[in-house]
């Protein structure tokens, strides 16, 4: 008779078997302002792809790197995208990412053989097909633009009105996706809900790469045969493997599901709780360079901390945020202030209500990275634009600290009285 720890051995091994082969391929979504955010949003809710600032996925999508919005530490993430296509992966990019890439190297496209006409052509009526299913919607190509692209060996998976939306250009070992038009820009102003579900076709479309039916349904016949095995021989060998798999629940509950009661007795994680608790918030890199320890371990101990209900995560832009209980309006604050440029902005607007203009001349910086900090401020409610186009400052529960500065939420005694106890 089949005991249950033989059924669990051949679910595991069956799994095991099966997961690397429809787990392998990954999806990212690479943006360059927050301007992208809210088409990341509504494409992630129905796709498993993740935010990311690098190309590190199978199929990369870049459909609005904005060359204004590149510093010095990203400015060659367009070129960088190319390169990703020539190695083997997909790599699906935007108007404005196009617009990028000739800005930073003008020759790269045209010696992969792409040659590109930006137009006009009046509201254009993007229509699904065979291939992308999607509802149609108009799109205003005087207002948001369109690039015609032609290619060798292209294909064109999506044409409206006779002109290529979505162009395929085979590029190395892997495949260069260009969509002519500029959907996350005019999702941002439309939130016209077709637009998600056409980029969400297209991510489908091309995640085709994973592996067939019939590789996994010759995949599965073998893991169910290799687990029925497992499960009842009476090889020494294939009982220590059995073993080990039943092991596993144990190991997991161990390691993972750390009751109340222990989760501040080890010294690491307690040191980290009150480290956040005086200062306010913290990061995974954060707490990685604070305390010596891998980021693996970072990320245990901030897991269970959270899962302890001690501690509450909110994701600002790319970044996970973890704060003392309800305390996530003073996070968010302290870690949009923690830039220098966001805090000495924050600062000349508490003073006076000031324009882009003003403050890219005060504080010698580029009118594009101005304007970059302040949408970032704005969207989470650190400042408001006024009627006549300047901002001010967004007057909350802040108190100035004896020095002068301005306290965010968090008592400087709490910080420096941790630092001491340090």
């Amino acid at each position: 008779m089949v005991r249950v720890s033989q059924v669990f051995v051949l679910i595991a091994v069956v799994l095991f078997t099966l997961l690397p082969l429809v787990a392998a391929f990954s999806v990212v979504y690479i943006s360059s302002d927050q301007g992208d955010i809210p088409l990341y949003h509504a494409v992630s809710n129905r796709t498993g792809i993740v935010l990311s600032d690098k190309p590190s996925g199978d199929l990369v999508v870049a459909l609005d790197i904005n060359y204004a919005f590149l510093n010095d530490s990203n400015r060659n993430l367009p070129v960088e995208l190319i390169g990703e296509a020539k190695r083997g992966k997909t790599v699906i990019i935007g108007l404005n990412t196009v617009r990028a890439v000739e800005k930073i190297n003008p020759a790269i496209l045209e010696l992969t053989g792409v040659r590109l006409n930006y137009t006009s052509m009046g509201i254009i009526t993007i229509k699904p097909n065979d291939i992308l299913k999607f509802k149609e919607f108009g799109y205003d190509s005087d207002r948001y633009g369109l690039v015609l692209v032609k290619a060798k060996n292209s294909k064109v998976p999506l044409e409206s009105e006779g002109i290529a939306i979505v162009t395929e250009v085979p590029l190395g070992r892997g495949k260069l996706v260009i969509v002519g038009i500029n959907p996350a820009a005019y999702f941002l102003d439309t939130r016209n809900p077709a637009v998600p579900e056409f980029v969400v076709a297209l991510i489908r479309y091309y995640s085709h790469a994973g592996p067939s039916k019939a590789v996994l349904v010759g995949s599965a016949i073998g893991a169910v045969a290799l687990a029925g095995y497992v499960a009842i021989s009476n090889n020494p060998q294939v009982q220590k493997f059995r073993e080990w798999i039943k092991s596993i629940p144990v190991i997991v509950v161990g390691r993972f599901l750390t009751p109340p009661e222990d989760v501040l007795k080890n010294p690491t994680r307690r040191g980290i709780y009150e480290y956040i608790k005086a200062k306010g918030y913290s990061t995974l890199t954060d707490v990685v360079s604070t305390f010596g320890i891998s980021r693996t371990n970072a990320k245990w101990h901030l897991r269970v901390l959270t899962r302890a209900k001690l501690l509450e995560e909110v994701s600002v832009g790319n970044t996970l945020v973890f704060y003392p209980i309800g305390k996530k309006e003073e996070a968010i604050k302290l870690f949009i202030l923690e830039n220098e440029t966001r805090g000495r902005i924050y600062t000349l607007l508490k003073e006076r209500p000031r324009g882009v203009s003003e403050l890219a001349s005060l504080l010698g910086l580029s009118k594009s990275t101005v304007h970059h900090n302040l949408s970032i401020m704005e969207e989470y409610g650190l400042i408001r634009k006024r009627e006549d186009g300047s901002y001010e400052a967004v007057q909350g529960e802040e108190k100035r600290s004896d020095t002068g500065g301005v306290s965010h939420g968090v008592s400087d005694s709490n910080f420096a009285d941790w630092l001491r106890d340090r």
